[in-house]
């Protein structure tokens, strides 16, 4: 019995092979796309789950009051860890982490020298986060202070084996460290990217003993801690601030503590976390994604129904022979999980494709293949299964509703069918429309921040690390003369990267810091609104200041703000200029108050302002300068603009995958389309003869087949139209700077769904008005 189902089933398909292809090629793309959403999802949501002591594992947050609101650092006080340890007993272990990028050379190899991910931390670090050891072991780790561990990809590409790194003096930045173990390379789905582990005593030996007991200096450290029990927060955190403010006395600050899965989503706080996803964007893809198979979905029973018209007749002849409703329901669901299961097999194969595709596109490597996991496989399957009933399940019940006498006189109502297939069309015109203005809009916003004035110069600007073995005014005088370099200029903050933070004493408002010497303002393009720039003469026992415009408009000034005095944890402050707004954080927040005061000469940074010509041989001459300079070491450097790109990195990644799964969505919505026209243009072939015989020309067909599509259009507007203002709205609302909600986009969704629907109904059109009257009535 079961083997005439199936030869059945086949022989359906074979007699309706358009439609049966249009089934498949929806569920297909419909599946493969949500397969591979559902991954990218999986893999965002796995962040740092790996870590057996997950639950008890948390991130210190810094809060600070800043002009009425808060601003969120995990950069902390280099101090707070160990004495919090030591006096919070509900603290098991803690690790202080500075997670970044330092320059490598691995003595007695070539062509070693190389820049990787590290991790500076304390030893407490092994107790809570699981590394997996393949040479060595973790009793043994990191006991000595010139002692490093190394990740197993690193260790064989500079020495063969994971067993020959051990023992191997590698130069860390300006430190000799001697590799005691290597450890399994950590997934991709860690917040921590490390690929060598130092002590951070060790490799920031430079800070000086003051450096690591200061309580209001930041390095930009990360404290973590592993608590005793993971329900311990509140209990813990009030004990934190009481040692907080008894040691730091910063009444403005509060600490908080933020488990370790939501780490990777914490974009309103800042510190150094190399990749960080919205949890916004989960919701949208996950939404994109029920969009997608929803539609496949409803797309395959649109055209199943469409086909259960046409096979009335042999439903009716198979009720008089005796078939009951169960071998009914059998036929359409056996013919129903043939169709899903070639689908599932074309999507897997889709998915496997264009997984790479996709790490390419996002940028970000899933490390995942779909035929290293049977689980996802068994999954899918079972899932494909399930949708392949529900498809079945409505068709094959309105064919068992139909009674036989009147499908033999041909006067069975198919008005259920037909509303449903309305709806249908309906929903994935909405969807259609609703897509296409989320796209345009984002990508309107995205280019809005993009190219609007920053307020600075951010092209052609390298900023270069200084080293401590010479001054920082050498390190200037030497760059600055080079050919290519226009100016230069020493600093301890750059747009992107402020490295202090501050409140006026009378003032309820904070500031943030940017430490300059007199060309800053020169060599970043920025302006003077009002008074003078700082001048040599000026020293740092006089006291005088910059502040941006909203500075100005904080402090209350009547008239002009120069001269004016402000004061500073009991100091006075003199205003000798007043300097243009400009964004020195992502355009996603507003401008703040901005305090710059003259370099004390204990920069860090040098800004160097290129040539836009030879860029790469100035480049050149600059690593080789730095290296004359400082013995051999290594220029450690970047360019502003990627920095400045940088802070934009994941609205582009999830931009990039919104417009993808926009084409996708777009083309599966015209294939339901394209089928479902098919359908209603077939289903009026009688009527559209009669109406050539009569003498109605094609224009005149197309006009009559256009009507009900017309309406359906109308239907999709009103309804997708509130939904595209709410949802857009709403989230452009995220944004300091947003531009207004485009209303000409909306009309645009709505022209190309008029001209995607037009389409589809032409070419079907076409097709109807070419066959001959004669096949369409010779029957009647």
């Amino acid at each position: 019995m079961l083997r005439n189902y199936i030869k059945v089933a086949f022989r359906n398909l074979r007699r309706n092979k358009l439609y049966a292809g249009l089934n498949i090629l929806g569920l297909s793309i419909g599946l493969g796309s949500f397969f591979i959403i559902y991954l990218f999802l999986q893999n965002e949501l796995a962040y740092d789950q790996f870590h057996e002591k997950k639950d008890r594992i948390f991130r210190v947050v810094q809060v600070s009051e800043i002009d009425g609101g808060e601003e969120k650092t995990s950069s902390l006080s280099s101090a707070f860890g160990p004495v919090a340890k030591d006096e919070i007993p509900e603290i098991e272990a803690f690790s202080r982490l500075d997670n970044s990028q330092v320059s490598i050379v691995v003595k007695g190899v070539q062509d070693s020298i190389g820049r990787v991910h590290s991790a500076a931390i304390d030893r407490g670090f092994l107790e809570f986060f699981d590394l997996d050891f393949v040479a060595g072991d973790v009793s043994g780790a990191l006991k000595t202070p010139n002692s490093m561990l190394m990740n197993e990809s690193k260790a064989i590409q500079y020495f063969g084996s994971a067993n020959e790194a051990l023992g191997k003096v590698v130069k860390v930045g300006r430190v000799d460290l001697i590799i005691d173990g290597v450890y399994k390379d950590l997934p991709n789905t860690t917040s921590i990217k490390a690929e060598i582990i130092a002590l951070l005593t060790t490799v920031n030996a430079w800070r000086g003993e003051n450096g690591f007991n200061q309580w209001r200096a930041s390095y930009g450290d990360q404290t973590y801690f592993l608590l005793n029990k993971g329900d311990q927060i509140t209990e813990v955190e009030s004990k934190l601030n009481d040692l907080y403010q008894a040691n730091a006395k910063i009444e403005s600050m509060s600490l908080t503590l933020q488990p370790l899965a939501d780490v990777h989503f914490s974009l309103d706080v800042t510190g150094r976390v190399t990749e960080k996803t919205d949890r916004q964007y989960i919701f949208i893809f996950t939404l994109v994604a029920a969009f997608i198979l929803i539609c496949s979905v409803f797309n395959y029973i649109s055209l199943a129904l469409s086909q259960s018209i046409e096979r009335t007749k042999e439903i009716g002849v198979r009720k008089v022979s005796g078939a009951r409703n169960k071998e009914l329901y059998t036929q359409f669901l056996i013919e129903s999980v043939i169709q899903v299961f070639f689908s599932f097999l074309a999507a897997i194969i889709l998915v496997e494709l264009l997984l790479p595709q996709l790490e390419s596109l996002i940028d970000r490597s899933l490390a995942i293949s779909v035929f290293e996991q049977p689980e996802f496989l068994f999954k899918g399957l079972i899932f494909s299964l399930i949708i392949a009933c529900l498809c079945a399940l409505y068709p094959a019940y309105l064919s068992t509703r139909l009674n036989v006498v009147k499908i033999f006189k041909n006067t069975s109502s198919n008005f259920s069918t037909k509303r449903l297939i309305g709806v249908v069309s309906i929903f994935q015109i909405v969807v259609f429309i609703v897509l296409i203005c989320v796209s345009f809009t984002a990508n309107r916003q995205m280019d809005f921040m993009r190219n609007e004035n920053l307020g600075f110069d951010k092209d052609q600007q390298l900023i270069l690390h200084l080293s401590r073995k010479v001054g920082a005014e050498v390190f200037k005088n030497e760059f600055q003369s080079l050919p290519g370099v226009k100016s230069a200029s020493l600093t301890s903050s750059i747009p992107s990267r402020v490295s202090g933070w501050g409140k006026f004493s009378d003032y309820d408002f904070g500031f943030h810091n940017f430490d300059i010497d007199e060309d800053y303002l020169q060599t970043l393009g920025m302006s003077l609104i009002e008074g003078r720039n700082f001048v040599l003469e000026d020293t740092d026992s006089s006291r005088v200041v910059m502040i941006n415009e909203t500075a100005v408009q904080k402090l209350g000034f009547k008239g002009s703000a120069i001269g004016k005095t402000i004061r500073r944890n009991q100091e006075d402050l003199r205003i000798v200029g007043v300097v243009n707004d400009f964004h020195f954080v992502s355009k996603k927040e507003s401008v703040e108050a901005t305090l710059f005061e003259l370099l004390d000469r204990n920069a860090s940074l040098l800004v160097l302002k290129l040539d836009n010509e030879s860029t790469v041989s100035v480049v050149d001459n600059i690593k080789a300068k730095y290296s004359d300079l400082t013995s051999g070491d290594q220029a450690n450097f970047f360019f502003l603009e990627d920095q400045i790109n940088a802070q934009y990195k994941q609205e582009n990644v999830m931009i990039t995958m919104l417009n993808t799964f926009t084409v996708i969505a777009a083309l599966v919505a015209f294939i339901g389309l394209f089928g479902i026209a098919g359908y209603s243009v077939k289903r009026r072939l009688k009527e559209m003869g009669i109406r050539k015989v009569l003498g109605a020309g094609f224009f005149s067909i197309q006009k009559v087949l256009n009507v009900s599509s017309v309406w359906k259009l109308l239907i999709a507007v009103i309804i997708s139209v509130p939904v595209v203002v709410y949802w857009m709205d709403n989230w452009l609302s995220s944004f300091a700077y947003r531009i207004e909600m485009p209303v000409f986009l909306i009309f645009g969704a709505i022209a190309v769904a008029s001209v995607v629907i037009f389409i589809t109904v032409s070419i079907h059109s076409i097709k109807a008005y070419l066959i001959n009257p004669v096949e369409i009535l010779k029957d009647e």
